[in-house]
């Protein structure tokens, strides 16, 4: 996949995070309605939004996320979706999602206006994070993500917060 913003950060980011992007041999799609980055918890900037990874109809969606090997520990993680189709009462899609093989969210709603679902204490063993995105039974379109987040949380002095992060990674499709 051939990603057209390449730069690292975005402008409108408030928070000056680094977006990395991602290559994936599945297909990508463009958004087509606008999205508040203020209805998400954590503002992600417009343009990390403005395409996805999807799959076809009934077809799950895997990606191997980051690309590089993770230690063992406890990570936070974010995933960000926005159906990519023309605003309408027909513009959802639902699906669940495990991570490396555990759920991660089951029968996520996703619409025009986008949607973040996240673990701010999610575990996983040394390697590298399998995502796979199912479609549930019925739905007429496959599932699609626009980016996510992950940044491993350490421990300091006795106390953990999820701004403690010391290995991140973000995506954007």
């Amino acid at each position: 996949m051939l990603i057209e913003y390449m730069e690292t950060s975005f402008p409108d980011d408030q928070f000056h995070r680094f977006w990395l992007p991602f290559e994936d041999p599945n297909p990508t799609v463009n958004c087509q309605a606008n999205i508040t980055p203020s209805d998400f918890w954590n503002m992600p900037p417009i343009r990390a939004l403005k395409s996805a990874i999807t799959a076809s109809r009934g077809k799950s969606l895997q990606i191997q996320w980051p690309k590089v090997s993770l230690p063992r520990s406890n990570y936070h993680i974010s995933l960000y979706f926005q159906d990519n189709r023309t605003p309408s009462p027909f513009s959802w899609r639902v699906f669940s999602i495990s991570v490396n093989g555990q759920t991660f969210y089951t029968n996520v709603n996703v619409s025009t206006k986008g949607v973040n679902v996240y673990a701010t204490q999610w575990p996983i063993s040394a390697g590298q994070a399998q995502i796979t995105l199912a479609p549930a039974q019925g739905v007429p379109v496959g599932p699609i993500i626009n980016a996510a987040e992950m940044f491993q949380i350490v421990s300091l002095g006795g106390r953990t917060n999820a701004r403690d992060g010391n290995t991140s990674f973000r995506l954007v499709c």
